[in-house]
């Protein structure tokens, strides 16, 4: 099979196992056979525009329940952590000062009574910072892909490498503002290109923080 067959019949199935909040957007509905999804490019921006508008309502739902409403220069929306919850991650420049906001958002109505409501506000220690003030200035290159390949590389037994369709839908969600304008990408958590790289740096940040601050939800 084609790598444009297996793209279109990735973006079907992950198209039909996007976690409903609320209301699933337009874009991530279905497609008929013959439309966007026939090549692999419209295949990739479907599914592009599918996340970047899961990912708004994930973060409206943020706003919404934190009764908080940020100009983050850097958000990261995981949209289907293990926990069963989603996470809104806002870099915010504060007069010069990089400053996380962290949100967890219960993924739909049936997960609401077991996800507890969690936000951490912490400064982001100097190195990650400086990866994030980096990425304001090189993510703006054209070259690089706004979806990534949903593909793993596996190293095999003789050394030779072969590629994994990732077809499980754990899909991460980079919105920079960059020199050249608003950025937008979109990333498997099993990616390791340099915005999965980046994701992995500001939600490390998070992960091993103690100070979050929950309540029941």
């Amino acid at each position: 099979m084609t790598r444009t067959s297996l793209i279109a019949l990735g973006v079907l199935f992950l198209a039909g196992n996007v976690h409903a909040i609320e209301e699933q957007p337009e874009s991530c509905r279905p497609k008929v056979a013959g439309s966007a999804l026939a090549l692999a490019d419209d295949a990739d921006q479907a599914q592009l525009q599918c996340d970047i508008d899961r990912a708004a309502l994930i973060a409206d739902r943020a706003d919404a329940t934190f009764d908080s409403s940020n100009d983050p220069i850097l958000r990261i929306v995981d949209t289907a952590a293990p926990s069963g919850a989603a996470y809104v991650y806002d870099i915010v420049d504060a007069d010069g000062t990089m400053m996380l906001d962290a949100r967890t958002v219960p993924v739909d109505s049936d997960t609401n009574t077991h996800i507890p409501l969690c936000r951490l506000q912490t400064q982001l220690p100097a190195p990650v910072a400086s990866k994030v003030a980096l990425s304001l200035l090189t993510t703006s290159d054209a070259g690089l892909p706004a979806y990534g390949a949903r593909e793993k590389m596996v190293v095999n037994a003789d050394g030779s490498r072969s590629y994994e369709l990732l077809l499980a839908s754990h899909d991460i969600i980079t919105s920079i503002e960059t020199t050249n304008g608003l950025k937008q990408f979109s990333r498997h958590s099993e990616a390791t290109d340099i915005i999965a790289e980046l994701n992995r740096s500001v939600i490390g940040v998070a992960n091993f923080s103690d100070g979050w601050v929950c309540k029941s939800n």
